[in-house]
């Protein structure tokens, strides 16, 4: 299979290294300290565009092994590449910000300062992520994207990861890699989950602690460092009863209230317990009348219900749930975006997917 075509990194990596070394000698030449700072922070960035690139452009090749076909491009090797892109070209596009405007007198030399260090911070941290994909890649059996659960590669990964420091993709750099339509619902995300954490290390919990933590955003908002190393240290600690508690805010009564009554109203809300039963398909390619089964999911505790939300605009005749629920979601789910509903656990009245059901009909 030939890989399909992929933009050359090279010429961005050019830009990168042409726009530091003019940025970084222009602010040597400034002996203060914020001029250190940027030139500091422009040679870094040079110094992680210089070893980037081999490795990108090494998964770059060898990303489209790993798709499902070739009319499906989408792997996590792409996804790490694509990203590393991204970044990159934010921080080609912040030196030649700041490479336009250093003369300026309204030039904000601390806050850009701080952005430049940002990226490359995060560039250091991409550097390092594509470092363990290439480990991962030559690790693994000749077209698998999984190794063997024997290779103990799945323990190595976690060790490298609990080395690294992610704090810097949810401060300055949050949502780099999204369109900047995103960024401040994700920024708003972030500070919410911050100061919901700093509230539930403190003993509270549920929309008493969420409205207390509206007062104590404001600081994390005005401080991205801040909230990047709180976001990374909370992550790490807090036990799965915080994920639980911080989601599930939208699940309370209060809030279901107030979407029943802004949103429009559906034809069909009703909670479905889906049995662990496998399901029974058509072979794609194979013989007539071969199938293949599919498992019902498996946690730590076995084969269990999956607990779902069905959710129709409109309550249409014949629209019933045989025995066979997974077959039942399988050919008509959401996923062919047939008959207009949607299946869903968040919320008891499904406002965006109320309304979304109403614009599909």
């Amino acid at each position: 299979m030939d890989p399909p075509p992929s933009p050359d990194p090279r010429p961005l990596f050019r830009a990168l290294s042409s726009l530091a070394s003019d940025n970084a000698a222009f602010f040597l030449t400034t002996d203060t300290a914020v001029g250190r700072r940027f030139a500091a922070a422009f040679q870094l960035l040079r110094h992680h565009g210089g070893r980037l690139e081999g490795p990108l452009r090494h998964l770059q090749r060898l990303q489209h092994l790993f798709d499902l076909d070739p009319s499906s491009p989408g792997n996590g090797y792409r996804s790490l590449v694509a990203a590393t892109r991204r970044c990159v070209a934010h921080a080609v596009a912040k030196c030649r910000y700041v490479a336009a405007r250093r003369h300026s007198v309204f030039f904000r030399k601390e806050h850009n300062a701080a952005e430049l260090e940002a990226y490359g911070a995060a560039l250091g941290q991409l550097r390092a992520l594509l470092c363990l994909a290439q480990g991962v890649l030559a690790s693994s059996p000749k077209g698998a994207l999984f190794a063997s659960e024997e290779s103990g590669l799945g323990e190595a990964v976690l060790r490298e990861y609990s080395t690294m420091h992610s704090g810097c993709f949810y401060g300055r750099c949050l949502g780099f890699q999204f369109v900047p339509s995103m960024r401040p619902l994700l920024q708003t995300i972030a500070i919410g989950l911050v100061s919901y954490g700093e509230a539930y290390s403190c003993g509270g919990a549920g929309l008493g602690a969420a409205a207390g933590s509206l007062f104590a955003g404001g600081r994390l908002a005005l401080d991205p460092e801040l909230r990047g190393a709180e976001f990374e240290r909370l992550t790490q600690r807090l036990d799965v009863g915080f994920w639980k508690s911080f989601w599930g805010l939208t699940e309370s009564h209060l809030l279901a209230s107030v979407a029943a009554v802004t949103s429009p109203p559906v034809g069909l809300c009703r909670v479905l317990e889906v049995p662990p039963d496998p399901i029974e398909l058509p072979q794609v390619g194979g013989e007539p009348g071969a199938t293949v089964t599919i498992p019902p999911p498996v946690a730590h505790t076995g084969p269990g219900p999956v607990h779902m939300r069905l959710l129709s605009y409109q309550l249409r005749e014949g629209q019933v749930l045989p025995h066979n629920l997974w077959g039942f979601i399988w050919d008509y789910g959401v996923l062919y975006g047939i008959m207009g509903f949607y299946m869903g656990l968040w919320g008891y009245t499904g406002f965006y997917m109320g309304i979304w059901g109403r614009y599909m009909g």
